[in-house]
């Protein structure tokens, strides 16, 4: 499928925030729109091929880059960086990101996120009722379980077992938690699979075979969650 990217510029309280814009050329009003948001390197490469990805099959997808311009060079920066994207900034992020992509006339939206990211998109979905699905790669800070009961949207975790951030134990004690408030939520785990597993240019972690499965089921659930017709 066709598509077209550029970069554009969105009104926030905290910036004139940057962000990556992908979406298929012969779009469509309804189409359903996806916010990306990126790992805790920055807005980089892999990042904005992901969201073209996304476009090729038929979404209209916006990464926002958190860090507005800048990207980490080595864990220290990424640190720095990471550390000034505070819940509240992120959220007005988010909110100015959501409004902007509802204007270019999506329909129903879901989110995704890897790492930071998948942090970040996971605490969003418990704070708004806007967003109709979520998918997160290897969130490394969870929602609290009072926060957990707000979501309203169904949910794809995804983690590899040899992630140390959140091991097997605690992902599965989540999808419990989550079952328990009466969620729509699903883990994936991959077996053998570290941390950035889903990252062709994490050389030492990349997991190809798990990074497509990951990506078909990812796909899946977004074509399903977030078709105009889907009902809960």
């Amino acid at each position: 499928m066709p598509i077209q990217g550029s970069m554009v510029v969105i009104d926030s309280l905290e910036a004139k925030l940057p962000a990556y814009v992908s979406k298929p050329t012969e779009s469509k009003s309804g189409t359903p729109g996806l916010i990306l948001i990126h790992d805790w390197w920055g807005l980089g490469n892999y990042v904005r091929e992901t969201a073209d990805r996304f476009a090729s099959s038929g979404f209209v997808a916006i990464a926002p880059d958190l860090y507005v311009g800048k990207y980490a060079k080595n864990t220290d920066e990424a640190k720095e960086l990471s550390s000034a994207v505070t819940p509240a900034v992120a959220k007005n992020f988010l909110d100015s990101t959501d409004v902007y992509l509802r204007a270019l006339d999506v329909s129903r939206v879901g989110i995704t996120g890897f790492c930071l990211g998948g942090t970040i998109a996971f605490q969003y979905v418990c704070e708004s009722t806007e967003i109709k699905a979520g998918v997160f790669f290897y969130a490394t800070n969870l929602p609290s379980d009072e926060d957990l009961k707000n979501i309203t949207s169904p949910l794809l975790i995804i983690y590899g077992d040899q992630d140390h951030s959140v091991n097997p134990e605690r992902a599965n004690q989540l999808e419990q938690t989550l079952k328990s408030l009466n969620k729509d939520a699903k883990l994936l785990t991959y077996a053998g699979a570290p941390h950035a597993f889903f990252n062709p240019e994490n050389e030492k972690n990349y997991r190809p075979d798990a990074a497509k499965d990951a990506w078909e089921k990812t796909l899946e659930f977004f074509n399903q969650r977030l078709a105009q017709d889907w009902q809960a």
